[in-house]
């Protein structure tokens, strides 16, 4: 019973510190993507409390601090308005600019695909996932072209 006692208490604790370091990287810009997120196994309910409880489940590399990320965030920004200005005077700079915004784009979109156990949008937003009113299914639109649409409730 300690022993049972002991590991729920190892666990509420790795919990607490996952909790903290997700809080903290929340504070973070998103559309940083060189940002060093803590890797974090997620056990099945099949793993054996060792697994659950081994050091390797956590990976405790501390985050950037505040003070470097914007200090690198400003040397971006200037290292951006100082080619923008160089494509101004070579009358680049509108193209310049839509270039850039583009990268900024695909930048802060997912450029990769989803992780495993990770959930999506709709999932989130609609967590029965029920269909959205308004979403054209195929029964609906099978419905549809037979009975007319007034048929559609």
């Amino acid at each position: 019973m300690e022993e049972k006692l002991r590991a729920y208490r190892r666990q509420k604790r790795r919990e607490d510190m996952v909790e903290t370091a997700k809080n903290t990287f929340k504070e973070a810009l998103s559309w940083q993507k060189n940002l060093i997120l803590p890797t974090i196994h997620n056990p099945s309910r099949d793993d054996d409390l060792e697994s659950i409880m081994s050091e390797e489940s956590i990976d405790f590399s501390p985050p950037p601090s505040p003070f470097f990320t914007r200090t690198l965030c400003f040397l971006y920004f200037l290292l951006w308005t100082t080619i923008y200005v160089i494509a101004i005077k070579l009358e680049f700079g509108a193209v310049y600019f839509v270039l850039s915004l583009l990268v900024f784009i695909y930048y802060n979109t997912r450029t990769g695909p989803k992780k495993k156990g990770e959930l999506s949008a709709y999932s989130v937003f609609n967590p029965n996932c029920e269909t959205i009113q308004g979403t054209l299914d195929p029964k609906q639109f099978e419905q549809e072209i037979r009975y007319g649409g007034l048929s559609v409730h």
